[in-house]
């Protein structure tokens, strides 16, 4: 496949369920992987498995991507494995529901460190390795732009805090050439804490009414990133809400 990621390097933080269909996306059109995780070392590895028929170099490391010490040792492995990064997907996140009476400082420290610093952290960390041209792919959330749910308010605040940071983040990114965007999800994988009829009213509480199904949904949000890796706009946040809004 002809594709102008081909040769390039990309990092992806968390290895989970739609990471490992980014990776093989990325795989099948050239680029070189690293594939990061916090204890999914199992996830990481089977990436490297279905990657292998690719032919392209992969990178699995352990960083914990809210502690500053341990991303920028994962950047020195990377600059000693390939010297420099082309694409930073940041897919590290927690999502559990906690009701607002129950609400603990954990909970309020867990979601920030997360979403807020390990969406940070790489970014920081990598800039030297990322020449001009580079990108770079937040996950935020729908409800940074659009209705919100109940029963998830660190994880609502700390993701519009991750589509905030895309933002602040673009004109200093810019003035080294460097892209960054935001994608705001709506449902795209079932939850563990819901049932498959829990998760299926929140597929039918679409506006538009389009069948869709968890593959369909997943395949949507790995174009979103193979778009966001190669186009020329900064500072952006894309919803990808599946009619949520």
């Amino acid at each position: 496949m002809n594709s102008p990621l081909k040769n390039k390097t990309a990092w992806i933080t968390g290895g989970k369920r739609i990471g490992q269909a980014i990776a093989v996306a990325l795989a099948e059109r050239g680029a070189k992987l690293v594939i990061s995780y916090k204890s999914s070392q199992e996830e990481a590895l089977e990436i490297v498995e279905k990657v292998r028929p690719y032919g392209i170099e992969v990178l699995t490391l352990q960083a914990d991507v809210t502690n500053k010490e341990s991303v920028m040792e994962a950047v020195k492995k990377i600059r000693e494995k390939f010297g420099k990064l082309d694409l930073l997907v940041l897919l590290a996140s927690i999502f559990k529901p906690v009701k607002l009476e129950d609400i603990t400082e954990k909970d309020w420290e867990a979601n920030f460190a997360v979403h807020a610093k390990g969406t940070f952290w790489p970014i920081q960390a990598s800039l030297d390795l990322m020449p001009a041209g580079s990108h770079i792919v937040t996950i935020s959330d729908r409800t940074a732009i659009g209705r919100v749910y109940p029963g998830y308010a660190p994880y609502v605040v700390t993701k519009g805090a991750v589509a905030s940071l895309t933002r602040a983040l673009a004109p200093e990114l810019g003035a080294r050439g460097i892209f960054i965007n935001s994608i705001a999800p709506g449902p795209v994988l079932r939850p563990p804490d819901l049932t498959e009829v829990e998760w299926q009213e929140t597929r039918d509480q679409s506006i538009i009414q389009y069948p869709i199904n968890d593959k369909e949904a997943v395949n949507e949000f790995v174009e979103t990133v193979l778009r966001l890796a190669s186009v020329r706009s900064s500072g952006s946040i894309y919803p990808l809400d599946f009619g949520q809004l």
